[in-house]
């Protein structure tokens, strides 16, 4: 087919994956089709941290992305890291940032990669870690040795907080590829998302109050691309000590992180999931408009609204 040979040739390449911080229409639509991380989702978070610190000096929010979940740390913590290994998307947080937030000052942007942290920062130099959507694309080793860094004396211990989310959109499961360039580390996302991050290890002579929740469990996956896509099988595996060493939670809440979306919203939500894909397809391509145009007339036609429920994984975790 033209179609999959074009688009293979397209998605090899960096260009389909890169997007400049200047493309303000596609940051404004990243944000918006991102899930709605609920006040009930953070307050867990911030009850956790509470329960075993009394600090919130600095919060670090590595893979920040467009600065989305800063906007939360930095209501709670005197400053915020925001670091991430790609230049274009801090340019983006802090443009994001300094333009709604009053008090931007408070926010410090870091290029450096999760894997290299202790190497641009000092140890235990956050209270609290937060890894939104990113760990599976880490080297699981590599990033855990560098949060689990020994804290300096006459610090608090540091708060270690994983989520990460996917789609429930398997049918779309064929446009799921490889990106170029990240490794070992995305050969495993599929792995990691399958377990919904159970493949974490938390070494009880280094972490403690290990506490792992998973969310729609049983209504959909993680990942919502399977082996076909991947061209390998897909293997999860699970690290869940049993007994007393961790808490598992496992809840079914169908308004979950609940989006209100129609057709047209669905649309913007592919194109920011994958750049190039205007260009891979064409504007106006036969194949695509008529899936479109299908899925429109399931949902009940045009500008008719439905809602979508995220599965997600939480993991909690902290250094002893």
């Amino acid at each position: 087919m033209e179609f999959e040979s074009h688009y293979g040739k397209l998605k090899d390449s960096e260009d389909f994956w890169k997007v400049a911080a200047s493309d303000h229409e596609f940051w404004d639509a990243y944000v918006s089709t991102r899930p709605n991380y609920s006040e009930a989702f953070y307050k867990i978070i911030h009850d956790y941290h509470a329960a075993h610190s009394s600090s919130q000096d600095i919060a670090h929010d590595v893979g920040t992305g467009a600065g989305k979940v800063v906007e939360e740390l930095v209501r709670h913590y005197s400053h915020v890291i925001a670091s991430d290994t790609d230049a274009d998307h801090l340019a983006v947080a802090k443009a994001r940032l300094s333009q709604h937030l009053p008090d931007h000052s408070r926010i410090s942007y870091s290029h450096s990669k999760a894997e290299t942290l202790a190497s641009h920062h000092p140890a235990a130099s956050a209270d609290l870690i937060a890894t939104a959507e990113c760990i599976v694309l880490m080297d699981r080793d590599s990033g855990l040795e560098q949060f689990r860094h020994p804290p300096q004396t006459g610090r608090h211990p540091r708060r270690l907080c994983l989520h990460s989310i996917a789609s429930w959109c398997a049918n779309w499961q064929k446009f799921i590829i490889r990106r170029p360039g990240l490794g070992a580390s995305k050969n495993a996302a599929p792995d990691a998302m399958a377990c919904w991050l159970d493949f974490l290890p938390f070494d009880s002579r280094v972490w403690s109050h290990v506490r792992r929740y998973k969310w729609n469990h049983t209504a959909g996956t993680l990942p919502f691309f399977g082996e076909e896509a991947c061209g390998y099988p897909i293997e999860p595996t699970s690290h869940v000590r049993a007994g007393e060493e961790e808490e598992v939670v496992v809840a079914e809440d169908a308004a979950f992180w609940r989006n209100e979306w129609d057709v047209g919203a669905l649309r913007a939500y592919f194109r920011v999931l994958f750049p190039g894909f205007r260009e891979a397809v064409g504007e106006g391509d036969e194949a695509i408009e008529g899936l479109f145009a299908g899925l429109g007339r399931l949902m009940g036609g045009e500008g008719v609204r439905r809602g979508f429920t995220w599965p997600c994984a939480l993991v909690l975790a902290t250094r002893r």
